[in-house]
C-alpha cells in the first residue's frame, strides 16, 4: 500500500506538458568520487521506530510531523484509497515503512509516506468516513466515532507502522542520495520532489511560492491546478529552478543539467532575502518579456505538418524562450510580437532546431543551440542588433 506518483491515465487530470525526454546519462565514478562517497557513508545517521497509529496521528496533530502540501507532492489520495489503507490495518496486512527527515530536533518532514500518514491522521481525527471497503463492507460510511469503542481502541494502539528517521546530523549530500535511493517501486518521486525533501529552506520556499503565482500559471496554461500534471508533478517549480540555475551559465555550461540543479539547490538553500527578491523580480520580468513576445503561444510547439500549435507546454522550449528573452525590453518586443511568433513557427521547420528541442535535450550542446537560435530569431524579428 504505497504512495504513488500521478498516474498519466488518471482522468482527473490532464497531461499538459511535454517533458524533457532524456535524463542525464550515468557517468562512471572516478577514484576521488568513490573515496568521497565512502567517507560520506559514515555520515548517515538513522533511527527506526515502530509507531502505533495513535502516536503517529498525535505527532501530526502536534505539528511534530510536517504534512505541508507545499513541501511534498501535490497529490492527495481520495477517500476510497485512504479507506483501503485503514482496512489493511484491520486485516493485519503488512504496510511498507515510512521515511521521515529530521529537520530540527523533534521536528520531522516526510520523505516517503505522506499519503499513508495523512490517511491515518484523517481517520483518527474523525474526518474520514470509510468507503469502498470490500472485506469490512459493514462499516462503510462509518467514521471512527461510529465504530465500537473496543475497535476504536484497537485501531489506535494495536497496528504499528515502521518509521525510519534520517537524523539531522546526517550529511546533506548523503541524505540527498538516500532520498534518491528511495525513489523506486510504486513511489517514484521525480527529481524536484526529491529536492524539496533534501534541501528545505528559503530558496525552496521561494521557488514553490513563485511556481504557483497566477501570472506564471496563466502563461503555462494551468487553469485548474488540481487537473494539471504540470502542477501535480511540480514541474512548474522545476521550471523556476531551471531558470535560476542556468540564467548566467547557459552559454558555457558543461555537465549534467539535473546534477547542476541539485548543486544549485544545495549551495543556495539558505540564500538571503535580498538575493531572493532580486531573483524573483528578474524571473517575472523575463516572464513578462516572453508573454509579450509569444502571448498564448509561449512555450508551445508549432506543428508545421498540421499547421497548428500543440496545446502542451514543451519543457525544452521554456529554456529557449526564457533565456532568449532575458534582459530584453518588453516595450521593444511588443510591436514585433506577430513577427516573433512567425519566426518561432519557422524555427520548427528547421531540422537543427527540432533536434535541439526534441533529442537528448538535457545535453549542453542542444540546450545552448535552442537558446541561441531562439534569441537570434527574436533579435532579427525585432530589429535589434545581435
Amino acid at each position: 500500500m504505497q504512495d504513488r506518483a500521478v498516474d498519466p491515465d488518471d482522468e482527473r487530470y490532464v497531461q499538459d506538458y511535454e517533458p524533457i525526454p532524456d535524463e542525464d546519462p550515468a557517468e562512471p565514478a572516478s577514484a576521488d568520487e568513490l573515496a568521497f562517497w565512502q567517507t560520506k557513508q559514515r555520515d548517515l545517521v538513522t533511527s527506526t521506530v515502530d509507531y502505533n497509529l495513535g502516536t503517529l496521528s498525535d505527532l501530526v496533530e502536534s505539528g511534530a510531523i510536517d504534512l505541508s502540501p507545499g513541501y511534498q507532492r501535490r497529490f492527495r489520495w481520495d477517500g476510497a484509497r485512504q479507506s483501503r489503507l485503514i482496512e489493511s490495518f484491520l486485516m493485519n496486512v503488512p504496510v511498507p515503512p515510512i521515511f521521515l527527515n529530521e529537520d530540527e530536533y523533534g521536528k520531522y518532514s516526510v520523505i516517503d509516506g505522506k499519503q499513508r500518514i495523512t490517511a491515518i491522521h484523517e481517520f483518527l481525527a474523525g474526518r474520514l468516513a470509510l468507503t469502498g471497503l470490500k472485506i469490512f463492507s459493514d462499516i462503510n460510511t462509518a467514521t471512527l466515532s461510529k465504530l465500537p469503542s473496543t475497535l476504536q481502541s484497537v485501531l489506535r494502539t494495536r497496528p504499528t507502522i515502521r518509521t525510519v528517521i534520517v537524523l539531522r546530523q546526517s550529511d546533506p549530500d548523503i541524505k540527498f542520495e538516500v532520498f534518491q535511493r528511495l525513489n523506486t517501486g510504486g513511489v517514484k518521486l521525480n527529481p524536484q520532489e526529491i529536492r524539496n525533501s533534501a534541501y528545505p529552506g528559503p530558496l525552496n520556499d521561494s521557488i514553490l511560492a513563485i511556481s504557483i503565482d497566477p501570472k506564471f500559471h496563466a502563461l503555462l496554461g494551468i487553469k485548474n491546478p488540481e487537473k494539471s500534471a504540470l502542477y501535480k508533478e511540480m514541474r512548474d517549480a522545476e521550471f523556476v529552478l531551471r531558470y535560476y540555475t542556468f540564467r548566467d551559465s547557459w552559454p558555457t555550461f558543461k555537465g549534467g543539467m539535473a546534477r547542476e540543479m541539485d548543486r544549485y539547490m544545495s549551495n543556495n538553500r539558505r540564500l538571503d532575502a535580498l538575493s531572493l527578491t532580486s531573483l524573483r523580480e528578474e524571473f517575472f520580468q523575463t516572464l513578462a518579456n516572453v508573454s509579450v513576445a509569444f502571448g498564448e503561444h509561449a512555450f508551445h510547439r508549432w506543428q508545421p505538418e498540421r499547421g497548428q500549435w500543440r496545446r502542451h507546454v514543451l519543457a525544452s522550449l521554456f529554456d529557449a524562450q526564457m533565456f532568449a528573452c532575458r534582459g530584453m525590453d518588453a516595450q521593444v518586443l511588443e510591436p514585433h510580437a506577430a513577427e516573433i511568433v512567425q519566426g518561432m513557427q519557422q524555427l520548427f521547420g528547421d531540422a537543427d532546431f527540432r533536434r535541439a528541442v526534441d533529442a537528448a535535450t538535457n545535453t549542453p550542446k542542444y540546450f545552448q543551440d535552442r537558446v541561441k537560435m531562439t534569441r537570434s530569431m527574436i533579435l532579427e524579428r525585432a530589429g535589434m542588433e545581435n
